[in-house]
């Protein structure tokens, strides 16, 4: 009872941060669209590939690493993209960011990348093949659309770098660039989007989120620190308008570093407004950075749902052409 009373206390007084537009999904899941079944197909094969053909995919497994740059590429290229491998350096080897570029003519830009790196011992199926996928199923289905302001679907090297500075990060490395080379850019980051549990109780945070957002690890988080609430409030109303599939949010402050726990954070760095779109990791999924992330423990069905839902929201937030 006294921490139903603080729930609702706190709530109340986080509620600048915590409050989310529109109204998640609720209830019994539709069968798949034909868009979602696809998706689904598409976030299979890539997640497959990359964490069960290659596998772990880090500056230890040079090899492995580019495997995963010539993959990302080809798919790229298969879609109809001219993708490009943007190279930095790190402990005498070169890494590889990998973008792909579907221009508008807002002189804005919309950056969604995910890294394809994983951690040593780890073939990181949900850490972070599933973001990747995700990436790539994104460009597949949206290479049509004609956007307002120019999206760059990023594939991101070393976001998991345990003994390194974060600014060895591929994703900081590419925020510089673009802040160098003058982009207007607002950047989503997919981090790990494919461990869902619809019981109770398969959902924890750290406090005081625990005593405010539900129990059932069931639905698709947006985060973002206080300077990134409208792109966080953009993409949630959004996707909440068109994804059959819950859906949560929270805009903190940067004292509460778990917000900044990805590919993100390099974009705060630089001034951009950036978010994670996530299925919450850690407080979620318990093979989290052990070798139990494998391919067989993803929910490849909410994968589809997730990522038909953030094709449409894309197009919300990038606009379309006005020519």
């Amino acid at each position: 009872m006294k921490q139903s009373i603080l729930g609702g206390f706190l709530r109340s007084v986080a509620r600048p941060y915590i409050f989310m537009p529109g109204k998640s999904w609720h209830g019994e899941l539709p069968e798949l669209s034909a868009i979602e079944s696809r998706a689904e197909e598409l976030a299979r094969k890539h997640v497959y590939e990359l964490a069960g053909v290659i596998g772990e995919r880090h500056i230890g497994r040079y090899d492995a690493l580019q495997a995963s740059v010539d993959y990302v590429a080809s798919v790229f290229e298969g879609s109809g993209y001219k993708p490009r491998r943007l190279g930095f350096p790190l402990m005498g080897k070169d890494l590889f960011n990998v973008d792909a570029t579907l221009p508008g003519h807002s002189g804005r830009v919309l950056v969604v990348g995910a890294h394809y790196d994983s951690i040593p011992g780890c073939a990181g199926a949900d850490d972070n093949a599933s973001g990747t996928a995700a990436v790539l199923t994104l460009a597949e289905l949206l290479k049509e659309f004609a956007p307002f302001d120019t999206i760059r679907f990023v594939a991101f090297a070393n976001e998991e770098h345990p003994c390194l500075p974060a600014e060895t990060m591929g994703s900081y490395d590419y925020a510089r660039r673009c802040r160098r080379e003058g982009d207007k850019v607002r950047m989503m980051v997919l981090e790990m989007l494919g461990f869902f549990k619809h019981e109770e109780h398969t959902q924890h945070y750290p406090f005081p989120f625990n005593l405010m957002y539900p129990t059932t690890g069931n639905f698709l988080g947006f985060v973002g620190n206080y300077r990134s609430r409208q792109l966080v409030h953009d993409s949630i109303r959004s996707f909440r308008k068109h994804a059959r599939f819950p859906s949560d949010g929270v805009a903190a402050p940067d004292m509460f570093k778990d917000i900044g726990r990805s590919d993100h954070w390099g974009f705060w760095k630089f001034g951009y407004p950036a978010i994670m779109i996530t299925d919450t990791a850690n407080f979620r999924n318990p093979h989290y950075h052990t070798a139990l992330d494998t391919i067989e423990t993803l929910d490849y069905s909410s994968m589809g749902r997730v990522i038909g839902g953030l094709a449409d929201m894309i197009k919300d937030v990038a606009g379309r052409s006005r020519r």
